[in-house]
């Protein structure tokens, strides 16, 4: 499996919608997959706050 897959892989596991995922693989694409799972939160974590 390459980066991309395992970075989509992770997008999907951490809960973004599947309409977000190609747009955030495409931001995502220079990154290192071991940068990617160091910055990026469990989408659920990120829209917890923002009610």
């Amino acid at each position: 499996m390459d980066h991309a897959e395992k970075k989509e892989q992770l997008l999907r596991y951490y809960g973004y919608p599947e309409e977000a995922i190609p747009r955030l693989l495409k931001e995502i694409s220079a990154l290192s997959y071991e940068k990617v799972e160091k910055l990026i939160l469990p989408y659920h974590d990120m829209i917890a706050d923002k009610s």
